[in-house]
């Protein structure tokens, strides 16, 4: 666990004695959706090809056949400085400062080249108001006069080290994804062009530059294309470099993708993207009175969902790891659309709309994926990237973790709900009904009309391989009801649409049966729910001697005998529960909090947030707020020791955002309009926040025990 981390109202600052800490690489990320920067130096004294981490969204070359990896491109935040001839060598700690407000990353720090000592600043940021641009300002000055040497472009190297599904193996082979195809050097800029390995996606970078020192040279080597300045530094004085790089790529559709030649400085590109900043955070802040750590690190969580999300493509979704790693391949799970979702939902409903549209466009995909594994209608892969096929090679866990075909359509009915966008309803029609089809064909039938769901896996990844997950039937029941209100909808108002898709009443009357006749587990003395039919059977084992800490008992208990354990590794029944509180009686959640919280592993980051939220709805205080102070630092705090290896954890917070809206504000919207009933943390003296219903933006205000919520 880390706790260095200094917390600000709107910045985090870190002080280290390395230029290679993954952990502040992690948290420092900064980005703007499209695309994004890993909290890394510039100047490096060690070769560096697979961390540096410049990512934008939808970019994947392939490892394999079929198979594809988030792409580590050729990053502009590279540089190297010479005094005298000699190299430059770290000579102080360097401290980092994250700016929320405007994403705008600094480090400062002292560096020694022969007798000079250089007061080093470098300053980076994302431009949100043009999600093509990467500004940098590097300044620095001199302790005694020295003839300097300063190099800046584009470092060509950077690669992948493709991490492999099962979580326990590591990898040490390295693949360039990226191949440098053409390269243009003019006076004051430098473009280079990419062609991705095996998906043929093509990237062009194209940087300016804007020096103190009058004249440059152009600066080729085997890693690097960039500009070289030379010239005498008096002691006192500062140079100052600015560079602008515009990316971009052969899949662009972002509207806000500029095209016009670069001719801006820093602080006018810093200006605009600052004033895109203020108005993304109207929308989205939550502000805490009382206590300041907790507003940071809520404002932190705010800050890196919206600078992994790419709000106006709708052909690319959020990744396990958003912009910061390539953790899983980069690939999109279930993740975005049911732990992410309610935070764009109600803050920034277009960039919900492009998410849950990725879905829809998909369906083609999620088509052929039913059709290979003998099935009707539309499976979604568990794992997808830029096309939409699958990309889980775990063949335990691609075929069986079938839940996310019925959490899509589950997301999509929440959108529909918050917003009534009878044109999205009008596209999503299709995925609700072939979804449906889907678990027609795949659940087993018996001749009393009695339904099975075999060989799956819920979200407790624990259970092996069961049978009749009750989340997932729960899931599938919801789904099916969609699609027939779905069906029923086309019948009345679109027959032609209706015929179009092979609808029948025949078909319709199959969905009532299976949905009605689906498995629900119970313990047959209790009555009280269980998870899967064979939950009960496994072997009890007392938790504390699989946990010594909060990192996941993976790493020192194989998976085979943690699938024998009674032990969940993450929410499972609590999160179905959670997200359909009105279908189970209060005393029915109770009994599955004391059932099923004791023997969750929490080796999962989806589960902290996931357990706030409903022993937050659940009124059961004191456990929401344990959990909370574990889901809001999960990162921060690298409380799972994993941030710094595998990047940030966006489910988590997006789950934590749910848990203080849902949860510790009680938002309900059962009655059409937004009512609440919150209970703050202990410490949250006050709390005012805006969200979209409907259409209309409206705010909360919490404070001395009462509420008022109006339009704005």
């Amino acid at each position: 666990m880390r706790q260095d981390t200094i917390l600000k109202p709107w910045q985090i600052e870190l002080t280290t004695n390395s230029t290679k800490d993954s952990f502040e690489e992690s948290i420092f990320f900064t980005g703007n959706g499209r695309m994004g920067i890993r909290g890394y130096l510039p100047f490096w004294q060690e070769k560096r090809t697979f961390e540096t981490g410049l990512f934008v969204a939808g970019i994947f070359g392939e490892i394999k056949p079929g198979i594809t990896d988030f792409v580590n491109l050729p990053t502009p935040v590279w540089g190297s400085i010479e005094c005298d001839g000699h190299p430059i060598t770290l000579s102080s700690p360097v401290h980092s400062t994250l700016d929320m407000k405007t994403g705008v990353r600094s480090q400062s720090f002292l560096v020694e080249s022969g007798e000079t000592t250089l007061n080093i600043e470098h300053q980076v940021f994302c431009s949100i108001s043009d999600p093509s641009l990467l500004v940098q300002q590097l300044s620095f000055s001199a302790s005694r006069t020295s003839d300097i040497t300063v190099h800046a472009g584009i470092h060509t190297a950077c690669c992948n080290c493709p991490i492999p599904d099962d979580q326990v193996k590591e990898n040490h082979e390295t693949i360039k994804l990226a191949k440098l195809t053409n390269k243009d050097l003019q006076k004051d800029s430098v473009s280079c062009t990419f062609s991705i390995l095996g998906t043929g996606l093509i990237v062009k970078e194209q940087m300016i530059f804007h020096s103190s020192f009058a004249k440059s040279e152009d600066y080729i080597s085997d890693d690097s294309i960039g500009k070289q300045w030379c010239g005498i530094l008096q002691s006192g004085q500062k140079f100052i470099l600015e560079t602008t790089t515009r990316i971009t790529t052969s899949r662009d559709i972002d509207s806000l993708i500029g095209s016009n030649e670069i001719s801006d400085t820093y602080d006018e590109l810093f200006a605009k993207s600052s004033l895109a900043w203020a108005s993304r955070w109207s929308e989205s802040d939550i502000e805490i009175e009382g206590a300041p750590d907790d507003q940071s690190a809520v404002r932190y969580n705010i800050f890196q969902l919206i600078t992994s999300c790419s709000a106006r493509d709708s052909s690319v979704s959020i990744g396990a790891r958003g912009l910061t790693h390539t953790r899983y391949k980069g690939c999109y799970f279930w993740d975005t659309d049911f732990f992410m979702l309610s935070f764009f939902l109600y803050t920034h409903p277009e960039a919900a709309k492009s998410l849950l549209m990725y879905r829809v466009n998909t369906l083609p995909q999620a088509k052929e994926n039913a059709k290979k594994m003998n099935n009707y209608g539309a499976r979604y892969p568990w794992m997808t990237s830029f096309d939409g096929s699958e990309q889980c090679e775990s063949w335990d866990i691609g075929a069986s973790e079938l839940h996310i075909t019925a959490d899509i359509p589950f997301a999509m009915q929440q959108y529909f709900s918050a917003t009534d966008d009878e044109d999205f309803y009008l596209q999503a029609m299709e995925v609700l009904i072939e979804t449906a089809r889907f678990w027609y064909s795949r659940c087993i039938i018996h001749p009393d009309a009695s339904a099975d769901l075999m060989f799956c896996k819920g979200p407790d990844e624990y259970c092996g391989i069961t049978n009749n997950n009750l989340f997932t039937n729960c899931m599938v029941k919801f789904n099916i009801d969609l699609a027939i209100n779905a069906a029923l909808k086309l019948k009345k108002a679109d027959p032609g649409r209706y015929t179009e898709l092979s609808l029948s009443d025949e078909e319709v009357l199959a969905w009532h049966s299976l949905r009605d006749n689906l498995k629900e587990c119970r313990d047959s003395q209790t009555g009280r729910y269980l998870p899967d039919e064979t939950f009960a059977r496994l072997e009890p084992v007392d938790i504390k001697t699989l946990k010594t800490d909060d990192s996941a008992s993976y790493h020192h208990v194989c998976f085979d005998r943690l699938q024998r354990y009674q032990v969940i590794k993450q929410a499972d029944t609590l999160l179905l529960m959670s997200r359909m509180p009105k279908k189970f009686t209060h005393m029915e959640r109770l009994n599955a909090w004391e059932d099923f919280e004791p023997c969750c592993l929490h080796d999962s980051t989806l589960s902290f947030a996931s357990h706030a939220l409903f022993a937050a709805q659940n009124g059961l205080q004191s456990a929401a707020e344990k959990y909370l102070k574990k889901a809001l630092y999960l990162d921060l705090h690298e409380i799972m020791n994993n941030t710094g290896k595998e990047g940030l954890h966006l489910a988590c917070l997006g789950e934590t955002w749910s848990s203080i809206f849902f949860g510790f504000l009680g938002a309900n919207f059962d009655s059409g309009i937004p009512t609440f009933s919150p209970s703050l943390p202990s410490g949250w003296e006050a709390l005012k926040m805006r969200f979209y219903w409907k259409g209309s933006q409206y705010q909360i205000v919490v404070s001395e025990g009462r509420s008022s919520v109006s339009k704005v």
